[in-house]
């Protein structure tokens, strides 16, 4: 089914605000029955959430600080924001522990959180004991950065033969970028496919490019970025626009990836050659291995503007010139750009670009163990 990018952005709006009831359930799996017939309610695209100049929400708590003009915010693990909030407003809480809800502007422009909310910090209702994230996810953390390589923690691998589907290998990896070789934009498909999707990148190396500790070579780095689920939780496109979910920008190898893909998951994997010259490839490389390792603790996934795909996209802006730079704001800052953000309709809009090649078939049970390239 082909379908346009204000159609697309419709029909998000039906199920995310008017769906049926049978499409109310948590996950992906409610929307398998649908069609397109199914959607006979018209609900205008400009009722899609609506992110004014900042996508990414915050719940924090940290000391304010007003310092002449400026308002600082630091938390307890050594992150300092400004504030952009009423001066007046916050002389009220100068020197104080607040709590706050706030945005920035994309995930990779944090320094300062447009507040929405703030008020004094109280124990009992800003310090909750969470249950733990699930196994499957860690955040990377960037040990080493120099002419040698870099060097990343929290790295998903896979040892055995087969993966488990309730256990995971980890490894410091290290990675060398100028051992780099293409990257590829991968789609996964879920029911309905003509709607629902995730994507990611996957960077492919020569021999050495990507090795553990103890040397084992892997052949591509997966960049993933995902709800940061904690036990119990189960990811679902309506809740996914609340402050409900955090999020984590998770490495794994290409073989650990497409093993459960195909043999857990029992899905399948599209993948895009990324139309990136071989600098620009090791420069996004990079960008992506810092950006992982960022500190989000507090940070929201959300649906539209903070999420697998336009994240992608945000990296690959830090290396295209400007005048290639992929829009993500239809009006700027006011309506999010549902091409650069949803994985079903993101392919078609880069390829009008020139900037990912076409379809390179499909990754399943009988082709999962093969190199990308």
């Amino acid at each position: 089914m082909n379908i346009n990018a204000s159609f697309f952005a419709k029909i998000i709006s039906i199920i995310l605000f008017a769906a049926p009831a049978h499409a109310q359930q948590p996950g992906f799996s409610a929307l398998e029955g649908m069609t397109a017939a199914d959607l006979s309610i018209a609900v205008p695209a400009d009722q899609l959430p609506e992110s004014k100049k900042f996508g990414v929400t915050y719940r924090l708590n940290g000391v304010l600080t007003v310092d002449g003009e400026k308002i600082l915010f630091n938390t307890a693990d050594g992150r300092v924001f400004t504030l952009d909030m009423s001066l007046r407003k916050a002389r009220g809480f100068d020197g104080q522990t607040v709590n706050v809800r706030a945005k920035a502007i994309a995930a990779d422009d944090m320094g300062t959180l447009n507040v929405d909310e703030i008020e004094l910090y109280d124990p009992a209702a800003h310090d909750i004991q969470l249950p733990p994230r699930q196994d499957k996810r860690r955040v990377a953390r960037l040990v080493a950065d120099g002419k040698s390589g870099m060097e990343v923690e929290n790295v998903r691998w896979l040892y055995d033969a087969e993966p488990a589907e309730d256990k995971f290998d980890w490894a410091t990896a290290k990675i060398r970028p100028e051992l780099v070789k293409k990257v590829y934009f991968i789609k996964k498909p879920f029911p309905p496919e003509w709607l629902a999707a995730h994507s990611l990148f996957v960077f492919t190396f020569e021999d050495g490019g990507l090795t553990d500790a103890n040397g084992s070579q892997a052949s591509g780095l997966a960049l993933t970025i995902e709800a940061f689920l904690r036990e119990g939780e189960v990811y679902d496109l309506k809740t996914g626009l609340k402050d409900r979910f955090g999020i984590v920008w998770l490495l794994t190898t290409w073989e650990d990836y497409a093993a459960r893909t195909a043999l857990i998951d029992k899905a399948r994997l599209i993948p895009y050659e990324v139309k990136f010259s071989r600098a620009q490839t090791a420069e996004m490389l990079r960008e992506a291995l810092r950006l992982s390792s960022v500190n989000r603790d507090g940070e929201f996934y959300h649906t539209v503007t903070n999420n697998c795909t336009n994240n992608l996209l945000i990296l690959m802006n830090r290396v295209l010139p400007e005048k290639q730079r992929i829009r993500m704001w239809t009006i700027p800052y006011l309506v999010y750009n549902v091409r650069a953000t949803m994985p079903v309709v993101v392919p078609g809009y880069l390829q009008g670009k020139g900037l990912l090649g076409p379809e390179l078939g499909t990754i399943d049970t009988s082709n999962y163990k093969l190199p990308l390239d």
